[in-house]
């Protein structure tokens, strides 16, 4: 098969690839901001409670990140944005990837002009 050619190809299976990891990248950052929202929601009314009970305003926050729904929910929420960032490089790099096969794929076509 011809060069050029395998390199057209190689970006276009490049860029089917970067399209479903943007759209896998959409739904990261919806269960991101959902998972956030419902540690942040959970951390408040932890804090309320903590100090309902009488718990200094100083003690509630080391108290409430050592809850273990706060902390199941933290860790979810941590999962949550290492695998948006994970998303993020991935794009990238997957960009990056298709740049550099576009300026190769370039370069031979302008070298091959004045042979043909």
């Amino acid at each position: 098969m011809n060069k050029d050619y395998d390199m057209w190809l190689e970006i276009e299976k490049l860029a089917n690839i970067l399209n479903a990891t943007i759209e896998d990248f959409y739904k990261a950052g919806i269960e991101l901001a959902n998972s956030e929202a419902n540690y942040q929601i959970k951390l408040r009314s932890q804090a309320l409670i903590e100090r309902a009970q009488g718990v200094p305003v100083t003690m509630i926050s080391t108290f409430i990140k050592g809850h273990s729904e706060v902390a199941e929910l933290r860790q979810k929420r941590d999962i949550c944005e290492s695998r948006y960032k994970m998303l993020e490089n991935k794009i990238n790099s997957i960009k990056l990837q298709m740049r550099v096969l576009d300026a190769q794929a370039s370069r031979e076509w302008t070298k091959n002009d004045g042979v043909r």
